[in-house]
């Protein structure tokens, strides 16, 4: 049987793409693929990331359907996007077969940490700014 999947949310957030600096079709179709490569490398686009709508693409880079599929086949042939698991004709990222699979989570870890540090640090220093309720 297979699998079912749903239709994309329309409150999906998904990631910024830049946009095209040509006006060449196949300019911007390669300009897509390396704003997608080149932002998983530098981290601003990170594992699950969702890519937007495939109409959303066309529109902002000015490609037809079919270059925008050629370059999403790309993307899955090199392992920098894949499927969602649950919803029909959206895509996430995926850092590639070159980009350790444990630097995402280890960058995340990072994160919590310094997020938890920085929660210790405001809870103290409203602790420190509140007067204590008054003693009956």
């Amino acid at each position: 049987m297979p699998e079912r999947k749903y239709d994309r949310p329309s409150d999906l957030k998904a990631i910024r793409l830049p946009g095209p600096t040509t006006r060449d079709v196949a300019g911007a179709r390669d300009e897509l693929i390396r704003h997608i490569r080149d932002g998983l490398a530098a981290g601003r686009y990170v594992f699950g990331d969702v890519l937007p709508t495939t109409a959303e693409v066309r529109h902002q880079y000015g490609l037809p359907e079919e270059d925008v599929h050629r370059a999403i086949r790309e993307l899955r042939r090199t392992e920098h996007l894949q499927l969602h698991d649950t919803y029909r004709n959206t895509y996430v990222l995926d850092p590639g077969p070159d980009h350790p699979r444990g630097a995402p989570q280890e960058d995340l870890a990072e994160r919590v940490t310094r997020l938890e540090a920085m929660y210790r640090d405001l809870a103290a220093r409203v602790e420190a700014i509140e007067t204590p309720p008054p003693r009956p």
